[in-house]
């Protein structure tokens, strides 16, 4: 069984070929992407949870970040984030596979980022361009950001930061009440609207948006927009920036 503390590509990890490029940066990533910015310099340990194209590791490292480590499960996104932190030169940069937590046990970071899966994608939905565990976020979206939550207060330390996505639909209140549950803080410093396009509509349960239509989702004629948030995560003691 392969180590998942191994910052080397498994060998066999390249991916499939598709119509299109399924690590293009979404709009989700290019929020996480003006945050960090903001945020140059920086210093300190740095992951990138769900790493996909390794373009957030590879900004991460344009910041001044010099102890990157970017995680992801799938091997194909392992394999191209790899191939870019090979071709930037990235310094101390490794790309590990794993599920979540379980590639850095024992680990903490003064910054991580996270772009979460959190699509309540219909059981039996057909996986769209991209890579099913790139949007499936089980029955109600919160699968694996609660998994990702529950985990942080014990990789983060004392003075660090998360940055993370946050679907307007899953619920603002209910993730802070978790927050609250394990110590941590979350501020809203952005917030975005971007298109829900065919392919990911096609994805959801009929009923996914009756709670959310006119507060977090919005339709303009055919079109389906949601907001989205960038949360900043510390812990509650130190509270947010």
């Amino acid at each position: 069984m392969r180590d998942p503390q191994s910052c080397r590509p498994p060998p066999s990890a390249a991916a499939s070929p598709v119509e299109a490029d399924p690590f293009l940066p979404s709009e989700y990533t290019a929020a996480l992407l003006r945050q960090v910015r903001l945020r140059a310099p920086l210093t300190g340990r740095v992951l990138d949870m769900g790493t996909g194209s390794g373009v957030l590791l590879a900004a991460l490292a344009e910041c001044g970040a010099q102890d990157l480590v970017g995680v992801d499960i799938e091997p194909s996104a392992v394999h191209r984030a790899g191939a870019l932190v090979e071709t930037l030169g990235l310094p101390r940069a490794c790309v590990r596979q794993g599920d979540l937590w379980d590639a850095v046990r024992g680990q903490s970071f003064d910054l991580v980022v996270f772009n979460p899966p959190q699509l309540p994608v219909r059981a039996g939905a057909e996986p769209g361009m991209r890579l099913r565990t790139w949007s499936d976020g089980g029955v109600l979206g919160r699968e694996v950001i609660d998994r990702f939550l529950d985990g942080l207060p014990t990789h983060l330390t004392p003075e660090g930061a998360a940055l993370v996505t946050h679907s307007g639909f899953l619920g603002l209140d209910e993730t802070q009440r978790r927050l609250t549950r394990r110590g941590l803080r979350g501020e809203v410093v952005h917030t975005v609207t971007v298109h829900l396009g065919e392919a990911k509509l096609r994805q959801l349960a009929q009923d996914w948006g009756e709670h959310a239509f006119g507060r977090a989702v919005h339709r303009v004629g055919p079109y389906v927009f949601c907001d989205v948030q960038v949360l900043e995560i510390r812990h509650a003691e130190r509270g947010a920036r």
